[in-house]
Parts: C-alpha cells; sequence; structure tokens
C-alpha cells in the first residue's frame, strides 16, 4: 500500500487520506488513536478489484489539526459525506473500527441512500459504559498531564487494543509482533500540538450519543464483527448491535482484540471478501 496521501480542506483544516485502486468503493474509517495505516492489510488484498479509501480522522496519522466547529461525531461523519462529494462518489460500503463504526452509524442515518453496506468491526453505537468513560477519560488525563504518551503509557495501551493472547499470537508471527511493536511506538510519535487536537477528537468518542435504537432503521446490509480475547469490547455488544440490525451478520474471532483485522487478517479478510462479493454497489 502507498503511503502518499492526498487531502481536502474542510474549514481550511486538511483532513488527509488514502485512495488505492478502482472499482466499487470501500471507505475504511479507524478508530480512536489508531489511523489509517491499520487498514494496510485489507487495501493491499482489496485494491485490485475496489477503491479504497482510508481516513485520517482529525488528531490522528497525518491530520494533525481539527476545525473549531468540530463538536460531535455527527460532525466528523458530514466530513466523510464531504470528502466523497469532493471525489464524486455516489456510494460506498463503509468499514469501521471502534468509534469508526459510531461514525459510520451517524453518515448512514444522515444519507442512508449513500451507503451500500456496512462493517463494524469492535464498534459499539450505544451509549459508552460507564466503567470504560473512567478507563479511557483516565488515560486521556494522563496524556493531557504530560502532553505527550510516553513509552510507559503506549505501552499500558497497546495492552488494552491487544488480545489477551497476544503473547501467544506473536510468538507464532514475527510480522505480527513487529506490527505490536510499531503501534506502540506510533503512540509516542505524537507532537504536544496534535495531542490536543487528539484530546478532543477522544472527548466526542467518549461522550457520544446513543444511536443503537436508531440503527433499528437501518436495512442496508451489515456485518458485525468482534475479537472475542479483547479488553475493549464485549461480545454482548456485538449482539445487541446484531439483533438491532435486521438481517445483519455476526462474525466473532477467537484469540482477537481490538484490532483483529492485524491479529487475525486471513480470518478477516475473508469475511470481508465474502461480504463485499455479495453486496449490491448499484
Amino acid at each position: 500500500m502507498s503511503t502518499l496521501m492526498h487531502h481536502i480542506k474542510i474549514d481550511n483544516q486538511p483532513l488527509y487520506y488514502l485512495d488505492e485502486g478502482h472499482g466499487p468503493v470501500v471507505i475504511f474509517c479507524h478508530g480512536l488513536l489508531t489511523n489509517s495505516m491499520m487498514w494496510q492489510s485489507q487495501i493491499d488484498l482489496l485494491s485490485s478489484q475496489y477503491r479504497c479509501i482510508a481516513i485520517d480522522f482529525w488528531g490522528h496519522g497525518q491530520t494533525t489539526t481539527i476545525p473549531e466547529s468540530v463538536q460531535n461525531l455527527q460532525d466528523v461523519a458530514q466530513h466523510v459525506l464531504t470528502l466523497m462529494d469532493r471525489l464524486e462518489i455516489k456510494s460506498a460500503v463503509i468499514v469501521g473500527h471502534g468509534s469508526g463504526g459510531a461514525i459510520a452509524a451517524e453518515l448512514i442515518l444522515h444519507s442512508p441512500t449513500r451507503i451500500n453496506g456496512l462493517v463494524m468491526l469492535n464498534s459499539f453505537v450505544g451509549f459508552e459504559p460507564q466503567v470504560n468513560c473512567v478507563k479511557y477519560q483516565g488515560l486521556m488525563a494522563q496524556v493531557a498531564n504530560e502532553k505527550a504518551i510516553s513509552s510507559e503509557l503506549a505501552q499500558t495501551i497497546s495492552t488494552l487494543f491487544f488480545s489477551k493472547d497476544i503473547d501467544e499470537l506473536v510468538s507464532q508471527d514475527s510480522n505480527l509482533a513487529t506490527m505490536v511493536e510499531q503501534f506502540s511506538a506510533g503512540l509516542t510519535s505524537y507532537s504536544s500540538e496534535q495531542i490536543t487536537v487528539l484530546l478532543k477528537f477522544a472527548n466526542m468518542v467518549i461522550f457520544k450519543r446513543d444511536t443503537l435504537e436508531s440503527v433499528e432503521l437501518l436495512t442496508l446490509p451489515t456485518l458485525v464483527v468482534a475479537g472475542l480475547s479483547g479488553y475493549l469490547r464485549t461480545a454482548l455488544e456485538s449482539y445487541l448491535m446484531h439483533d438491532c440490525i435486521d438481517g445483519s451478520q455476526l462474525l466473532h474471532i477467537e484469540q482477537a482484540g481490538h484490532l483483529a483485522n492485524i491479529e487475525k487478517t486471513a480470518i478477516f479478510n475473508q469475511h470481508l471478501i465474502d461480504f463485499l462479493s455479495k453486496v449490491n454497489f448499484n
């Protein structure tokens, strides 16, 4: 996958994105503390058949700023629609991870006819459970106090993002071991200016609105994916969303955590390919 990124301006601030391949459009939306590069394996696989667009949301990756007008994830969803308009994309499948799934849900609720299908990986569109809010606020408070993500804090965050079985998994896969190290190292690379933007985005994620009842209105093809060995999301949440979205498919991946598409790439990719092959992009 090329690392050459494009950007559009929204309120004079650049929003960066990758644009690879040709064909029906698949838009990848990462979650908090990740970026477009988390989708590298998926884009490498799909770009021969699909046009793959992966966004760096505000405060993440190469997008280091944020418009002053941005207040919530509904605003961020509107920015995805703006990107689609600028690129003259009429419709697309959305693949969302973590808070990227919540952004995707907001986008679909706003413009349902423009989305052909939805994949939600370790996402939850209801209110964030209080225990999680306290945990995330504690982590973000450390970031705010230090105006950086220290190596120690990066290791703590990395542990939360990967499987409870990660030691076993990396012992079997040296490439995965490298990716785990790169994820943790990447967290320490935020500048103090970008940290300020990241904290604003994190606050919008932690206190996102509840759209669980609203997604009952969704009728588009949907694949709900959850890693069963993660720290951040629960299988129960995936069952709730599966029950709320009529006709959705549910995939649970053993020994996978929050970044199941990286830890269990082959399984995730195969189900993603199968799902896309059944979507009507017209």
